[in-house]
């Protein structure tokens, strides 16, 4: 009985390092920022992390981030000249509708989440962004852009079709989103895949908001710990 504890406590520690490695190396080594070429195109984008869930934040360009994506201005309550940024997050239906903070995670909504729940897109307008605490900027060429927001594009699925009456209350909106999430592709999976197609080091695998940043803090243009 004693061995078979041991067994399995050092087959749960070698899953912890295995996440701790993959989420800890950048693939690519090297992030997708200004190429150095003169009068290149930059756009500014930003990764957000609560510690728990994160997000990849758009300038809006005058509305034309949206219309890019299929998505109607008209749909958020807020003055949209005034948007500076679009935050975009993919996740659990069940746990992204449900939760406004960690704390109202249950064991219930967890495991409907885990059991290969559909998903949705979450777009949040914001203002101006600073690199801070939770706050990554990177420079990217303007082919880099144009590519990261193409993937995001896909991941609203063939239309983007918006869930009705369902909002956490900041202006923003939920969409039906493509893919299903699961234990091994949880949101901040979902923002490693999206930055590594773009050429942004991140980890191989990050299924942890800690493991995402690992990589965020190696890579990206200004990171908190420059500040």
């Amino acid at each position: 009985m004693l061995r078979r504890t041991f067994g399995v406590l050092v087959a749960v520690l070698a899953l912890f390092v295995a996440v701790v490695i993959a989420g800890a190396i950048p693939v690519p080594a090297a992030s997708s920022s200004v190429d150095g070429r003169p009068g290149g195109e930059v756009v500014r984008i930003y990764v957000l992390s609560n510690g728990f869930h994160s997000d990849i934040a758009l300038p809006a360009d005058g509305g034309e981030t949206l219309g890019s994506l299929g998505l109607n201005g008209s749909d958020y309550p807020v003055e949209i000249e005034r948007v500076r940024y679009w935050a975009f997050g993919w996740g659990s239906r069940t746990a992204y509708t449900s939760l406004r903070e960690l704390s109202d995670l249950s064991i219930g909504i967890a495991l409907r989440a885990l059991a290969f729940d559909e998903t949705v897109m979450h777009v949040l307008p914001l203002k101006d962004l600073e690199v801070g605490p939770g706050v990554y900027a990177y420079d990217l060429t303007g082919d880099a852009y144009a590519a990261l927001l193409e993937r995001i594009r896909e991941a609203f699925g063939e239309n983007a079709q918006i869930i009705p009456d369902i909002t956490q209350g900041f202006g923003d909106r939920f969409y039906l989103g493509s893919g299903r999430f699961s234990p091994w592709r949880a949101c901040n999976v979902w923002t490693g895949e999206q930055l590594r197609a773009t050429g942004i080091g991140v980890g191989l695998w990050t299924p942890f908001a800690q493991s995402l940043e690992f990589g965020l803090e190696r890579t990206a243009t200004q990171t908190p710990s420059m500040q």
